[in-house]
């Protein structure tokens, strides 16, 4: 037999997992502890080393002959959730982001439990899709759902490839899409149709002192194309590149950017309809909120920002009153179809935004634009309606006119009876 000088030093392979050390004693090469070690076999004679081998291989001592286990996706997913729901940098997710992991985690174990590593086929997702639309809400279809909780479940393979749990990700392969584009709704539907009809939602919100913050945040949004979360951020009290300072010429607005996008354009520029806008919010603020550092406060307490759902759930109650539906991600689509009315290109929009597709993602998200527009023959929307701005009929005003936060009246408590002895 022709021998085979292996890596190591002074280490003979002289038979299949047997080894001849220069001292020539025969040793087998098991894994103890998942990792690779040496262990005598006894003897310097072949023979007897391979039988001694083969009675090892018969009681399962071998250990190049793996002890089978069988790991479970719950395994997984709970491997994930322990280690805080870490993303692709090894980072701790905080925020929307991590409480939506949370609840997926929490769903795709009720279904994943007990269901093995191997067993994650696209058969396995098609009947987790079938069991989770039999428990989605009433209304929806619920194919979306079904993505962004397999989006979790990838995820947490992917943080247990890195714990050596397993091996590979078989969402990488097994990876459907349930939700088709021929369901999207594009968020512009849900956009108002003009400055008009954005300053009637204004005018209805700032009737009331519970709401007139939100109806700024909603004018302030629409006419800088900032998410809600990058909105709350911007305070009076900003120091020089502080999300809410104004540069000295008085043309740009400093923003922080969510999505790890700050770095593309921190700044937003103010047009006329913004700068108005904007000196009308400081005529307010100083009169309702003065010694409140946000842009936002909270009319329960001015020291904090109003929360991250009240716009949303806010535009939610008008529904009925305004006759269709309107979102707070719909301002982010009136800011780019105005500037797309101007003729101005996806590319230069997409950086306005803070995007860096160079326009891909603004015709996935917001849709296309018409040819012509872009050739300078759009109809140039306005940023302010035609009649009188929202804050001109509501405010200032006389407080007495506007409805003030009606708080709920205590429960009378029972009182309590004697004991007669």
């Amino acid at each position: 037999m022709k021998q085979k000088i292996m890596p190591t030093q002074n280490w003979i392979r002289v038979a299949d997992g047997i080894y001849r050390r220069s001292s020539g004693t025969l040793y087998e090469r098991p894994i103890i502890n998942h990792r690779p070690t040496w262990r005598s076999l006894g003897t310097k004679n072949l023979k007897l080393a391979r039988e001694e081998l083969r009675k090892r291989r018969i009681k399962g001592e071998a250990s190049y002959i793996p002890t089978p286990t069988v790991v479970t996706t719950g395994q997984v997913i709970r491997c994930y959730e322990q280690d805080g729901y870490s993303d692709r940098h090894r980072e701790k997710r905080t925020g929307r982001t991590l409480t939506k992991e949370k609840k997926n985690c929490e769903t795709l174990l009720k279904f994943w439990q007990h269901i093995s590593v191997d067993a994650v086929t696209l058969a396995a997702c098609d009947r987790y899709h079938e069991w989770r639309k039999k428990n989605i809400m009433k209304g929806y279809a619920g194919n979306r759902t079904v993505d962004m909780e397999l989006t979790t479940l990838s995820n947490a393979f992917l943080w247990a490839c890195r714990k050596e749990l397993v091996r590979s990700n078989p969402m990488s392969v097994y990876r459907p899409r349930y939700c088709s584009d021929k369901t999207i709704r594009h968020c512009r539907e849900f956009m108002p149709n003009d400055a008009d009809e954005l300053h009637r939602i204004a005018e209805l919100m700032f009737a009331s002192l519970r709401s007139d913050t939100l109806g700024w945040q909603l004018l302030i949004e629409a006419a800088t194309g900032l998410r809600t979360v990058e909105a709350l951020k911007l305070r009076t009290d900003a120091q020089p590149y502080q999300p809410g300072w104004i540069t000295p010429d008085g043309k740009s607005l400093y923003v922080w950017r969510a999505k790890n996008q700050q770095a593309v354009n921190p700044f937003v520029l103010i047009h006329e309809g913004l700068a108005a806008i904007l000196k009308a919010h400081k005529r307010w603020k100083d009169e309702r909120f003065p010694d409140s550092p946000w842009y936002f406060p909270s009319y329960k307490n001015p020291d904090n920002c109003v929360d991250n759902c009240a716009l949303c759930h806010s535009l939610r109650q008008k529904r009925e009153t305004l006759g269709r539906k309107i979102t707070s991600h719909g301002l982010r689509a009136f800011y780019v179809t105005n500037r797309r009315s101007h003729g101005i290109p996806d590319v230069q929009i997409a950086w306005e935004i803070g995007h860096t597709s160079g326009g891909q993602t603004l015709a996935a998200v917001y849709g296309g634009a018409p040819p012509h527009w872009l050739a300078g023959d759009g109809p140039k929307m306005a940023w302010l309606p035609a009649d009188k701005p929202a804050w001109e009929k509501r405010w200032p005003t006389d407080s007495s006119k506007i409805s003030l936060p009606t708080e709920p009246e205590p429960k009378s408590k029972p009182r309590a009876i004697a004991a007669r002895h």
